[in-house]
């Protein structure tokens, strides 16, 4: 009798220890299912939040880059060093201070970027196995595009950064401006240079004035005549251009003349409404001479509501003319966008 009671109860506890192991079991599939889970969402977390630093470390890079260029002239002449190891790029005006023009670049910085781009910044402003792009576009659609490096990031690019920064575009170092006035609020005689005040001789042969000046109470025509200084030099330099601010002049009686006191002339042209070139003008008032004073002769109706600004400028020989534009003698507004990805 003892017995059976005892296979009884050893049945019952062997019953109740399966149970245990199987509610054990069951807790552990669980809770390993759990931290399964767990440690998936944390590496899921873990692969954002990495990749959100990375987005925001290209972010800082691109900005930083975009910073340095528009605010920086970079190493000292570093345009005109031929080891780039040496030098960082900027494209910022170098005020001759130690100072940069902070957002007004150079067009010959530029320039001399294009030209080298990919030796200056990669490794320095783009990171290693990064790429980039910089293009300066105007505000005003008939300027130029300025493409510094053109290139587009690939579709499979993990990442992407671009900084747009407002800027002024200064072509005139490429510009000598030689005479710069407005023949119709300047009713004396006007000196492009303190350095040579001087009278016209038209005015000032005995007896004679031919180039009597224009009244502008009474809108009497008349003449207004500036001097600049020009070389042998020069001409084997420069190109020589008259422009007028408008293009499209309204005096149709608007013309000039180019001379010089020892030799003075009537050889009188119209305005055209493109850039004019008068190197041939030029050469042969100069002469034989190393040097001399020339003279630009402007008529005018007098009647100052068809007032027009008349530039004689300097470019570099060869410049096309399609680049020498009166809006080039300004700063011109620009958006400088630049892009790097990896």
């Amino acid at each position: 009798m003892f017995q059976k009671i005892y296979m009884k109860r050893g049945i019952i506890g062997d019953k109740k220890a399966q149970v245990l192991s199987l509610d054990v079991l069951l807790a552990l599939i669980i809770i390993t299912i759990t931290i399964g889970m767990s440690a998936n969402a944390m590496d899921i977390a873990s692969f954002k939040i990495a990749d959100y630093s990375a987005g925001k470390s290209l972010d800082r890079i691109t900005t930083d880059a975009a910073e340095i260029l528009i605010s920086t002239p970079g190493s000292p002449d570093w345009e005109k060093t031929n080891n780039s190891l040496l030098v960082n790029p900027g494209l910022a005006i170098d005020n001759n201070e130690g100072k940069a023009s902070i957002n007004v670049l150079s067009i010959k910085k530029i320039s001399q970027l294009r030209i080298r781009y990919l030796e200056l910044m990669n490794s320095r402003m783009v990171p290693n196995g990064g790429s980039s792009s910089l293009i300066i576009y105007p505000s005003n659609p008939s300027l130029k595009i300025l493409d510094v490096h053109d290139e587009i990031p690939p579709t499979n690019a993990s990442e992407v950064a671009v900084a747009n920064r407002t800027v002024l575009v200064d072509f005139s170092m490429d510009f000598k401006i030689l005479v710069n006035l407005n023949p119709y609020h300047n009713s004396s005689l006007q000196n492009s240079s303190e350095e040579y005040q001087l009278i016209c001789h038209h005015y000032n042969v005995t007896g004679i004035k031919t180039h009597e000046k224009p009244n502008f109470n009474t809108k009497k025509p008349g003449w207004t005549c500036s001097n600049f200084k020009v070389s042998q030099q020069d001409l084997n330099s420069t190109d020589f251009y008259i422009l007028t601010d408008p293009s499209c002049i309204e005096d149709a009686s608007a013309r000039w003349i180019i001379d010089r006191s020892e030799n003075l002339s009537e050889q009188d042209e119209k305005f055209t409404s493109n850039p004019q070139i008068i190197n041939d003008r030029v050469s042969k008032t100069l002469g034989t001479d190393s040097e001399a004073v020339l003279w630009i002769h402007i008529f005018t109706s007098g009647d100052a509501s068809k007032s027009f600004n008349v530039y004689l400028v300097g470019v570099p020989r060869g410049t096309p003319s399609d680049e020498v534009r009166v809006e080039y003698l300004n700063p011109q507004s620009y958006f400088l966008v630049l892009k790097i990805w990896i």
